[in-house]
């Protein structure tokens, strides 16, 4: 049987397994073995004739560790029904991805239950270890998914923050460059975005005006269209100094930031609050900066 516990709940029973497999089996210092995550943690224990064997824990951010069964009780399908368990609830929980760091002994164990091995091997308490990955669904949720990673690819990750966006869109850029922001369905989100309701809230903010002087810019024709939901100004030039990177903003919690210089740096998380409230007021700071696009009335 397999039940779902606590830290203050069931403290005993977790601490007596972990301590007999990593602590007394492998050696692992009990300073390292139990830590403070430990409260905050989901976990499982299984059971075998009313005797707790075997626990797993998982964190608030998909990462599932300290898997631990009874030497006498291995080789019988309880840390496979521990580790679904736990998959089970982050499913229901509706999380994108597990991962873990697997002993090199047990990488197998982890990839028969559809873990995928990433980056490479380390040394964890003096024992090889693997980085692997249990993708649960495709697509990222924005104000739910917290990972941050490296876009593939930057236009498909701005598009899908905008289409997903429900309250704020704010967008900093050097000229609402056309591989990013001159699409017809970044228009649309933007577009969906500002007739949604009252609240709606979009700002474009851009350092360069020339580029949208000298060629048709589809956004450019939106904010024509719509001048009061979709307000576009200009960041004077002597307020650009050092500035070395742009971003997109979705709502309080979608951030997606990247450079013209150096595309491979460019990075995001779809449920970031407090960075993204430090970009926020960022841009705020320098949107109050911002002069309205003087030739945004006889552009076309």
């Amino acid at each position: 049987m397999i039940r779902k516990t606590d830290w203050h709940t069931s403290e005993a029973e977790l601490v007596a397994i972990r301590r007999e497999v990593f602590i007394d089996e492998q050696h692992v210092p009990i300073e390292l073995e139990i830590d403070d995550h430990d409260s905050h943690c989901h976990h499982w224990l299984a059971y075998i004739n009313n005797e707790a064997v075997g626990t797993v824990r998982m964190l608030n951010n998909g990462g599932i560790g300290r898997m631990a069964v009874l030497k006498p009780f291995r080789k019988q399908g309880v840390g496979k029904a521990l580790l679904q368990a736990a998959i089970e609830y982050a499913k229901v929980q509706d999380w994108r991805s597990l991962t873990l760091s697997a002993q090199d002994h047990a990488i197998d164990f982890y990839a028969a239950q559809g873990f995928i091995a990433f980056g490479d091997m380390f040394m964890d308490a003096g024992i090889p270890h693997q980085s692997m990955q249990l993708l649960l669904r495709e697509s990222r949720k924005l104000g739910q998914d917290s990972v941050i990673f490296l876009p593939s690819n930057n236009a498909a990750t701005a598009l899908d923050l905008c289409q997903q966006a429900r309250r704020t869109l704010r967008i900093f850029s050097h000229s609402l460059e056309p591989a990013l922001f001159a699409r017809e369905d970044i228009v649309s989100a933007l577009s969906a975005l500002a007739r949604r309701h009252r609240q709606s809230e979009i700002r474009l903010l851009i350092c360069d005006e020339a580029p949208l002087r000298e060629q048709r810019h589809p956004l450019i024709e939106l904010c024509q269209r719509l001048p009061s939901s979709i307000p576009l100004r200009v960041l004077p030039f002597d307020s650009q100094a050092e500035l070395n990177e742009f971003f997109v903003l979705a709502d309080r919690s979608g951030i997606f930031v990247h450079s013209e210089s150096a595309p491979e740096t460019s990075w995001c998380s779809y449920f970031l609050p407090p960075k993204v409230r430090d970009y926020q007021e960022r841009f705020d700071r320098m949107w109050a900066r911002g002069e309205q696009l003087r030739y945004l009335r006889r552009l076309y």
